[in-house]
């Protein structure tokens, strides 16, 4: 018997509750164990009628709960890895389009031509230039962010950008550099890695928003 739609709700409220977190993941969760329901139990209104823990669709999760979390844990780190390799592919096809070619070009013009002479202002100009790509891509995509935060590919997109300037701003430590005023010729280049990174990683996520929400918008209530 076809499940209703509060009684496919209630298997999606069920698995938030115990920690399935990412949305996508809990989709698909959600549609195999309606299906095992369907296909095992003969009268689906009765499976989910009474109160506590003495309702059989309880009872059936519960004894379900670690299954699925173990599955939920395999799923995440699996879709952590796609999604990093699909981030990192797209960003290699990026290198190579006429815009962004030219804006890498600006870079390392600046960096090689005046890194040597002026590590001071070139430093603050490449780590400025990183900060204000962070600043600018946060405020593009404030809203789509908060509301995808439960998607798992929103999330990989920032621990990527995130790992990334972790690296840039520990290795050297920017408070070493600016605060302390040691500036160094390596620090640049670190900057300008970063940079460029980000800024091919931020085009990625812009361009990805309409795709995300086609796909996902559903999902989301």
């Amino acid at each position: 018997m076809e499940l209703t739609k509060e009684q496919i709700k209630r298997i999606d409220i069920f698995l938030e509750g115990i920690g399935i977190e990412y949305i996508e993941i809990r989709f698909e969760m959600v549609d195999h164990i309606a299906t095992d329901i369907e296909n095992t139990v003969e009268d689906t209104n009765a499976f989910f009628e009474g109160k506590g823990f003495q309702v059989p669709f309880i009872k059936y999760m519960l004894s379900r709960k670690k299954a699925l979390k173990n599955r939920y844990e395999k799923q995440t780190k699996k879709l952590h890895w796609y999604y990093t390799k699909t981030i990192l592919k797209d960003i290699l096809k990026k290198v190579i389009y006429p815009k962004n070619v030219l804006v890498i070009l600006f870079f390392l013009f600046i960096c090689f031509f005046f890194g040597p002479k002026y590590v001071k202002e070139t430093s603050v100009f490449i780590f400025s230039s990183l900060m204000l790509n962070l600043v600018y891509t946060s405020y593009a995509s404030y809203n789509f962010t908060k509301k995808y935060k439960l998607l798992k590919i929103v999330k990989t997109y920032s621990f990527v950008s995130s790992f990334v300037i972790i690296i840039a701003l520990n290795f050297p430590n920017f408070l070493d550099i600016f605060y302390n005023g040691n500036y160094q010729k390596s620090a640049i280049y670190v900057y300008l890695t970063a940079f460029v990174f980000n800024y091919l990683l931020s085009q990625s996520f812009l361009e990805k928003r309409d795709f995300i929400e086609k796909k996902y918008q559903y999902l989301i209530q």
